[in-house]
């Protein structure tokens, strides 16, 4: 029986010694990361289309030089190319500027957007259009611009809204 014993012992240690990975040298090393801010993004100058003739189905186009052309007055003094500040980007870093249109039932805006001298439309209706660029700088300014349209009649004389929204994205 001491044999016995003796060769479960030994055939335990065996296992043991191959079970047990044996390392030659370890040293632990430090992943190192510098944290930032998310950009800053606020409006310098309004968006506004002016005046739109009140009947359903009225479009009019803003074009990134301020000039209107269908349905709006182009003499009228509130029209103004949408201007958004960009602040806190890390230089010579890739990001996309998206901006998203609305369509609230009485007005629908499809955006164009200006970033470093590319213009980009809504060309396939989904009221989203954005630009990928590399700012030198951690700044830049984006002019938004686009197509209006009025979906249901508007009382003359009041002021309707679309909304839009910018989104900076890192690439």
């Amino acid at each position: 029986m001491s044999v016995l014993i003796m060769f479960l012992r030994l055939t335990l240690l065996c296992c043991l010694l191959i079970t047990v990975p044996v390392t030659a040298a370890s040293t632990v090393f430090q992943a190192a990361v510098t944290a930032f801010d998310e950009p800053s993004i606020s409006e310098a100058s309004p968006l506004h289309f002016g005046s739109i003739l009140n009947t359903s189905g009225s479009t009019c186009s803003l074009d990134n030089s301020g000039t209107v052309s269908g349905a709006c007055v182009s003499a009228n003094a509130n029209i103004s190319v949408g201007l958004i500040d960009i602040s806190g980007l890390l230089a010579n870093q890739e990001y996309q500027i998206e901006v998203v249109g609305s369509d609230n039932g009485i007005l629908r805006f499809q955006p164009a957007i200006t970033v470093d001298s590319i213009v980009s439309t809504d060309s396939d209706g989904d009221q989203s259009v954005s630009v990928t660029t590399i700012q030198p700088t951690d700044t830049m300014t984006i002019s938004v611009h686009g197509n209006l349209e009025v979906l249901s009649e508007l009382q003359s004389s009041d002021t309707y809204q679309a909304s839009y929204t910018v989104n900076v994205n890192f690439q």
